[in-house]
């Protein structure tokens, strides 16, 4: 079988109908998509998208102002947050990082979304589990699904996700899956339906935005007798300065934006 030459190659360079990211400052960092015939525009000058294609990644650009930019690949951090429509509010890097990792994703493994609001969630899990599992999404409102698979498509992670638009809390159609992750306001509606969903072991995490619901959710889990002792957590970012001689943390940090219950099915306790 022979290898995809143009795919391969556009990995290291780009090309044409591809996102990249020109990166002029901190403040200035632009998503764009490649068309011959096309110029990118800034308040620092402008380059035609020709000039642009077939430089490596990494590449130092001049704009028309003589102006020193760079010609980035752009991370899924990148594409979600800066092309996604986004009607709803959604999940931070720092707490989608932890969520990653705790939930044990892999290629393959085949997920439980509740809570699809904008796919901004979604896109990662579909980047976990590709090119061999699946993202199980359910979302009540149909244009939130509507919303969320346009913007999935954009970068051609849709193919890794099957949103339906249904209420969780009257069950899910699939059976022994590998992990959960429920974002809605009501979880504790939904507990029964998601233990049924799961397969023995695996693990499930709600994301809250108030003390209040995470009081009623743990009430309800330890009620349940179904699950390993919950375990609670809320991240903190601090960002610093990074200047020579003046290193300090930023003015602003992102603090409060929501709780992680993290806990996994058992079968007998």
């Amino acid at each position: 079988m022979k290898n995809d030459t143009s795919t391969d190659l556009c990995e290291d360079v780009v090309c044409e109908e591809r996102y990249v990211l020109i990166y002029i400052d901190e403040r200035r960092r632009y998503i764009i998509k490649i068309r011959r015939g096309e110029r990118f525009s800034s308040d620092k000058g402008y380059i035609d998208h020709d000039d642009l294609i077939g430089l490596s990644y990494g590449s130092q650009i001049k704009l028309s102002s003589g102006v020193k930019a760079y010609v980035l690949k752009p991370s899924l951090e990148d594409l979600v947050y800066k092309i996604f429509r986004r009607p709803t509010q959604v999940l931070y890097p720092k707490d989608l990082g932890l969520i990653l990792v705790m939930l044990d994703l892999s290629s393959g493994k085949r997920v439980l979304e509740a809570g699809v609001g904008s796919g901004v969630a979604t896109a990662f899990l579909a980047r976990a589990v590709a090119p061999n599992g699946r993202v199980y999404g359910y979302e009540i409102r149909e244009d939130f699904a509507e919303t969320a698979l346009n913007n999935l498509s954009k970068i051609g992670l849709d193919r890794y996700v099957e949103i339906k638009i249904r209420d969780v809390s009257k069950g899910v159609d699939e059976k022994d899956l590998d992990a959960a992750l429920i974002d809605l306001s009501n979880p504790w509606d939904v507990t029964e339906v998601v233990y049924e969903a799961l397969r023995p072991g695996a693990p499930v995490i709600f994301f809250l935005p108030t003390i209040n619901q995470v009081e009623k959710l743990l009430n309800k889990l330890y009620l349940d007798n179904k699950w390993i002792l919950p375990k609670l957590v809320e991240l903190l970012e601090r960002e610093y300065e990074t200047k020579i001689g003046a290193l300090r943390p930023k003015t602003v940090m992102i603090s409060h934006t929501g709780y992680l219950i993290y806990t996994r099915k058992i079968l007998n306790r």
